[in-house]
């Protein structure tokens, strides 16, 4: 292979934070590694958050839409199987104009037909897994797989474990700040991720309603509402007499890790190696549907001690309160978390997989 010629690398992956932002890391490791490559992304979804990385011009973005899959044996399967046909045809005339030499996927049903249509035109191909446990499509898609990269030293899953390694969760880039001098008050960080964020939401502040007046005046609170209405939370908050800083989303995030002395989550992938990163201690929440990743995810914490960790149909305010304020005034115990969790830590994974799929690539060639 000539390394002054372009290479183009298709990237496939689903719309949703979890899937992109790895994908997005994954990407950038590329360019940065191998300069010579360029950088494509195939979406059924263009999501409203990547609106500063296409002014960048690094990545070009290619939209072949379609829905969410129906329940089966309904009309509105059939109709979604005329529109993905569409969209594997469609994708097949992709690859005649940019010619890939590599395809590498990122989970989700949005991967599927790059992926295939990868396998089609003899192009080598890389997945990779967020998660504790190997979702339907790249379980699917695995036998069409060169080489497959896993987050978590264990996942589960069926499939030939020859092909599996261990490269990590590429995370977003970040920098690093020191603590806010002078901080007093116990900052805690509120994540409930982008489905399932009201359930979080609702359960946290009525466990704040436990506390006197004088503690909750000790409190910050950085609350990431996600799909929930942040108005109504501020009410709250104000009501409440606690400080606090209500978003929707943030492009700030790495910096409030920084800031916060005990995280309360989700179990996304995502937000695992970002707590691992930061080393923080979390009360962590899995989401219960989704295939249930995120309770395997979680089951993965409880194993190691990293976290604490409670279901959803378990969770209530005066446990979540109590642990709260247990972890509040056991500063050891909060740097007994840490500590486990800093164990995750993976920062070269997405120099892993960049390194990973440009060895396929000079394989092939």
């Amino acid at each position: 292979m000539n390394d002054k010629d372009t290479v183009r690398v298709l990237i496939c992956t689903g719309p949703t934070g979890g899937h992109f932002f790895p994908a997005l890391s994954c990407g950038e490791a590329l360019r940065k590694e191998y300069p010579q490559s360029e950088i494509h992304f195939l979406l059924n979804r263009i999501p409203w958050f990547t609106k500063d990385i296409q002014r960048e011009k690094f990545v070009q973005f290619h939209l072949i839409p379609f829905r969410t899959p129906p329940g089966l044996f309904s009309f509105k399967f059939l109709l979604f199987l005329l529109e993905y046909g569409v969209a594997i045809l469609r994708t097949f005339f992709l690859f005649l104009k940019i010619r890939p030499k590599l395809v590498i996927g990122f989970g989700s049903y949005g991967s599927v037909a790059g992926v295939l249509c990868g396998a089609l035109w003899g192009r080598p191909i890389l997945l990779h897994e967020q998660n504790a446990s190997f979702g339907r499509a790249n379980q699917f898609l695995a036998p069409f797989a060169a080489r497959i990269a896993a987050s978590f030293p264990e996942t589960e899953g069926e499939l030939e474990r020859s092909k599996v390694f261990l490269s990590g969760y590429p995370l977003r880039r970040f920098s690093m700040h020191e603590k806010p001098a002078g901080k007093t008050r116990f900052t805690m960080m509120v994540l409930g991720g982008s489905q399932g964020a009201r359930s979080l939401n609702d359960v946290f502040l009525s466990a704040l309603e436990g506390f006197s007046a004088e503690e909750r005046a000790d409190f910050a609170v950085i609350h990431i509402v996600g799909s929930d209405d942040p108005d109504r939370i501020r009410g709250i908050y104000r009501r409440l007499g606690i400080w606090a800083e209500v978003i929707k989303f943030s492009d700030r995030i790495f910096e409030w890790y920084q800031s916060a002395d005990l995280v309360v989550s989700r179990a996304g992938a995502g937000t695992i190696f970002e707590l691992a990163q930061f080393g923080k201690a979390a009360i962590v929440v899995p989401y219960p549907y989704a295939y249930a990743h995120q309770k395997v995810n979680a089951a993965y914490l409880e194993r190691s001690a990293s976290a604490r960790c409670i279901d959803e149909s378990q969770i209530s305010p005066l446990w979540l309160g109590q642990s709260i304020r247990e972890l509040r005034n056991d500063p050891a115990a909060r740097e007994k978390l840490e500590e486990k969790m800093r164990g995750f830590a993976q920062p070269d994974a997405a120099r892993n997989l960049a390194q990973a799929g440009w060895k396929l690539i000079c394989e092939k060639n």
